[in-house]
């Protein structure tokens, strides 16, 4: 196996505890090739614990795992190794150790909080799943991204999101687990829940399968905002205000003249109960169901699922509702599914589709 080119970054994703696993996968059958490999990994992992640790590790010992590391000559093992990047975290976890308790331990904390905010990404058309420091665990939707800063678990355990994400959260009574999205906070303990918070969605959404949480409206005044309370099986949906423009389009219509509607809609907080969670977390087992749904929001999962982009030639097949579950399915197999359900057909070209009525159906309209 080629030494991947990424894997000085595996490596210091393994070390920092989230790690997905693709990437483990990845980096242990790199490992497997050779003594060599696993001889890097137990330094980087020296170093890496003797700067988490270094008020606790005498001078000696200090000059000793230096040494040891300008003796390896990694060039001729990994060309691709970032090798500069680790001499400059044994440089700092040196020099903050020969200095004062007070200083040192202020800046070695500083320095490894702000080392690397964490940022984890799914793109359009796949998933990821996330370990966290604290043990929880997260599943990115495709278009997510998943924030957490450096000194994640110290104090508090703050993520942010965009998109959407299933949480598995790890209990600490202790530190209550919190995502942030753009409008709104949920704050958990040891529970499962699912939030759906895309920017270009009007809803943020948080379905609650087991456990309990509270969601508060982000607020920059000082006045303690209201918290809602969620049980198992309830779901909240959280309206932006918004002044929203809809574009009708068409395929042969030119960018210049759309024909768009404006429409303002105030902020409103909708709590629905006895929903099934499975309708809305089906995603993370790579299945899509429907129940009644709007054509309008379920291509935006096929969007997302299938990294396409489908417009509607007739702004009315929106309202169209469908049912059904795609599992394991190509796109092409979806959309044959949804022409023979519906009075829907479509034309595919490259990743653009284009859904408009059937002729028969135009006729009878």
């Amino acid at each position: 196996m080629k030494t991947p080119h990424n894997i000085d970054q595996l490596i210091l994703k393994y070390l920092e505890g989230y790690i997905a696993a693709n990437e483990w996968t990845e980096l242990e059958s790199w490992l497997q090739e050779s003594t060599e490999n696993q001889a890097y990994l137990e330094e980087m992992q020296s170093v890496w614990l003797a700067a988490e640790t270094e008020l606790q590790i005498t001078p000696d010992v200090l000059d000793q795992e230096w040494k040891k590391l300008e003796r390896r000559n990694f060039s001729s093992q990994s060309p691709t190794i970032n090798w500069l990047r680790w001499t400059k975290i044994a440089a700092v976890f040196i020099l903050g150790a020969t200095l004062s308790w007070g200083i040192s331990n202020y800046q070695t904390n500083h320095y490894f909080a702000q080392l690397e905010e964490s940022v984890i990404s799914a793109p359009m058309g796949a998933k990821s799943t996330i370990s966290l420091p604290d043990g929880s665990t997260v599943i990115l939707n495709a278009g997510s991204v998943l924030k957490y800063s450096g000194d994640f678990g110290k104090d508090d355990r703050e993520v942010s999101l965009e998109g959407e994400a299933f949480f598995e959260v790890a209990q600490d009574k202790s530190k209550r687990f919190q995502v942030r999205t753009s409008d709104i906070t949920v704050k958990a303990y040891g529970t499962k829940f699912n939030v759906k918070s895309y920017a270009d969605e009007r809803t943020i959404e948080t379905t609650l399968v087991e456990g309990s949480v509270s969601i508060v409206k982000n607020r920059t005044q000082k006045t303690k905002p209201e918290e809602l309370f969620l049980k198992p099986h309830e779901q909240l949906v959280f309206y932006k205000a918004t002044s929203q423009t809809q574009t009708i389009e068409t395929q042969n219509q030119p960018a210049s003249q759309p024909d768009t509607v404006r429409e303002k809609k105030p902020e409103k907080i909708l709590i629905s109960k006895g929903i099934d969670p499975k309708l809305f977390t089906s995603w993370t087992e790579d299945r899509l169901i429907m129940k009644s749904e709007p054509m309008q929001k379920m291509i935006v999962k096929i969007e997302r699922k299938y990294n396409v982009k489908i417009h509607f030639e007739d702004a009315d097949l929106k309202d169209f509702r469908f049912s059904g579950i795609i599992e394991n399915e190509t796109l092409e197999n979806v959309l044959a599914a949804i022409s023979i359900a519906s009075p829907i057909d479509y034309t595919l070209k490259d990743r653009d589709v284009w859904l408009r009525k059937k002729e028969d159906q135009k006729n009878n309209d």
